[in-house]
């Protein structure tokens, strides 16, 4: 069902469900909206912004507060949704319920330092800085945290006065009607937030409409850039994105295996390999250490003990063939196969994790593989192995693990990335801190504690006595 102006709608376009990719059962049913549906929602939207914007920070706080409430009272509830309908692992699952309760905080805190009102007085002049909403704006949230992202904008947007309109992805509106439950029992006023379900045409007919005025999107580079050409040449729209990486995790220096292996297993395989931060390049010294790292990233690949702890299944079969492909596609242009992906026979859509040599590659690869393969580079020196991380032209994620501090100081110097990481895995990021990338990942608007700059406008006054 569509929550436009606070009732819910069946769908008028298309139908469709959802799929648990664990083992191909339908969980959900419904239809997509239609180009009437869209337009109602956003009439919904820009008629509700004016009250929605005019109310106190407390008083708008008091709702998401509510919200966030019930969050915790269902949290169990919630997590199994996730788990369901995306087939992630109990305890990745719960991990992102537990993000999402976290989110409050940190929104709260960004508010605060980064806008809210600001004023400063002089001895001849005050000077006064405010922050407005931007109107209605659209959030357009990925498949693989389909709670924790999409809140991640929602929150920050509606604190600082906006009404939103939800598009999620078409993989997950089991429970992005649920968190939708979950606001209206918060109290959110009609009209305030929207849900509409559909595919691309849906987000175009949105993104393109003339009383949209923030873009908030989260999803692959193609995706993201089909949204920004959309709205080109509408200098009033604004449009952040957040894309993927190809995220390199490089070893040097270190002869720690142990550490460095289960550093290299949870950034590249964690969630099945469906974060944008999960690392895609292991680069290696090409030495004993180096010889060793592998054997030990290959040895526990073959241990379910380890590997059951962060794979399940791909989100669709559509997005196993597309990692299968790429993999054929990798072998064709020169990569050695060490260890093979592979579908695995029965119901659910599987894939095994695949371990791949791009060190003499013909030429240059540079797709996204969202899925758990990892590349491999073997390189000579430390100024090699930043060349071949930032051999891509993309630049969200990257890691160091290694003894030398200067090496990493050396490090985060070069490396092209947003969020760029020591001793620790490709995926830790902090809500205290931006998210986002730069090059095909992202477009200079990070989001995380970020997310409040592009949530509102800035008012600056100077005011004087006559």
């Amino acid at each position: 069902m569509n929550y436009i102006g606070g009732n819910w709608e069946k769908g008028l376009g298309a139908t469709y469900a959802s799929i648990n990719p664990r083992n191909e059962t339908i969980l959900w049913e419904g239809n997509y909206a239609s180009k009437d549906q869209i337009k109602s929602a956003i009439d919904c939207a820009s008629k509700a912004h004016s009250k929605w914007s005019s109310l106190s920070f407390k008083e708008r706080l008091e709702i998401i507060k509510n919200f966030y409430n019930l969050l915790e009272k269902n949290a169990q509830t919630v997590s199994e949704i996730i788990a369901l309908e995306t087939g992630k692992v109990g305890h990745d699952a719960e991990s992102e319920v537990s993000a999402a309760r976290a989110k409050l905080k940190n929104v709260l805190d960004a508010y605060e330092n980064r806008t809210g009102v600001k004023k400063n007085v002089a001895n001849i002049m005050e000077t006064s800085l405010t922050h407005h909403s931007l109107g209605v704006v659209c959030v357009i949230g990925p498949f693989n945290f389909p709670l924790h992202l999409p809140n991640g904008q929602i929150t920050p947007g509606l604190l600082a006065g906006n009404t939103v309109i939800f598009k999620p992805s078409e993989s997950t509106p089991l429970i992005s009607e649920y968190m939708m439950m979950l606001w209206e029992e918060a109290g959110i006023p009609k009209g305030v937030i929207n849900l509409l379900h559909g595919k691309k045409w849906v987000v175009q007919n949105l993104v393109k409409h003339s009383k949209i005025k923030g873009i908030f999107f989260t999803g692959g580079y193609d995706a993201g850039r089909s949204i920004h050409a959309s709205v080109s040449g509408e200098i009033d729209k604004l449009v952040a994105l957040e894309l993927g990486g190809i995220n390199p995790i490089v070893v040097w220096n270190t002869n720690k295996i142990k550490q460095v292996k289960n550093i290299i297993l949870e950034s590249a395989f964690i969630s099945t390999g469906q974060r944008c931060t999960c690392a895609r390049k292991l680069i290696l010294p090409k030495n004993k250490y180096g010889k060793k790292i592998l054997d030990s990233i290959k040895k526990e690949l073959d241990d379910p003990s380890t590997m059951n702890h962060f794979l399940g299944p791909l989100i669709s079969n559509e997005a196993r063939l597309k990692v299968i492909s790429q993999q054929k596609k990798l072998k064709k242009i020169g990569a050695r196969i060490i260890k093979e992906s592979k579908l695995p026979k029965g119901k659910g859509f599987f894939i095994t994790p695949g371990l791949i040599d791009s060190t003499n590659l013909k030429e240059r690869f540079d797709e996204e593989i969202f899925g758990p393969i990892l590349q491999v580079h073997f390189v000579g020196s430390f100024s090699e192995a930043i060349d071949e991380a930032n051999n891509t032209k993309f630049g969200l994620a990257a890691s160091l693990i290694s003894d030398s501090r200067s090496l990493f100081d050396q490090f985060h110097s070069s490396i092209n990335s947003g969020l760029v990481n020591f001793n620790a895995t490709t995926t830790g990021a902090s809500g205290a801190l931006p998210f986002g990338g730069v090059g095909k990942s992202g477009n200079y608007r990070p989001a995380g504690f970020y997310a409040a700059d592009f949530c509102a406008w800035p008012k600056s006054s100077v005011l004087k006595k006559l």
